[in-house]
């Protein structure tokens, strides 16, 4: 949108303030995600029942069973146990942890942070949905199926 002052156009820009809050949120959710990730010990994330809804009434894991396992164990340095239990558990801690860094040096060199949007391309985040949501789909029906490829995602 333009919008004319005399002689030169100039651009409005629409939104900005909340591109900016967006971002903010998620780099501070993220940032708390992974502080509890660090904080969590490891040893209770790998007992206790489960809290996923849909792996209660249906005993089979959802697209995010296992990304909570996977961040503690991450965290704490175990890379191969993170990946057995989601494998786009450790590939979303990177992300979120890309995002705290990039917003973080944003707001140190106060340069608006709401810029990390522009380097996301949309058909590269959806292709990455797509994968992901097809991996849930093979988990699934590996599990629904009494195969073991995933027991460590339902143990």
């Amino acid at each position: 949108m333009t919008a004319t002052t005399g002689q030169e156009p100039v651009q409005l820009a629409r939104g900005a303030r909340g591109e900016r809050a967006v971002v903010l949120v998620i780099a501070a959710v993220s940032l708390v995600g992974l502080v509890i990730a660090r904080l969590w010990p490891l040893a209770s994330v790998d007992s206790g029942q489960p809290t996923c809804l849909l792996r209660i009434f249906t005993g089979l894991p959802c697209p995010g069973c296992g990304m909570t396992r996977a961040w503690v164990h991450l965290a704490h340095g175990d890379v191969l146990t993170a990946f057995e239990y989601n494998l786009f558990g450790p590939i979303g801690m990177a992300v979120a942890a890309g995002i705290v860094g990039y917003v973080g040096v944003a707001l140190v060199r106060r340069r608006p942070p709401e810029r990390i949007l522009s380097l996301v391309d949309p058909k590269v985040l959806l292709g990455l949905i797509t994968v992901w949501l097809a991996y849930s789909a093979v988990r699934m029906v590996s599990i629904g199926a009494g195969q073991d490829y995933f027991a460590l995602v339902v143990s």
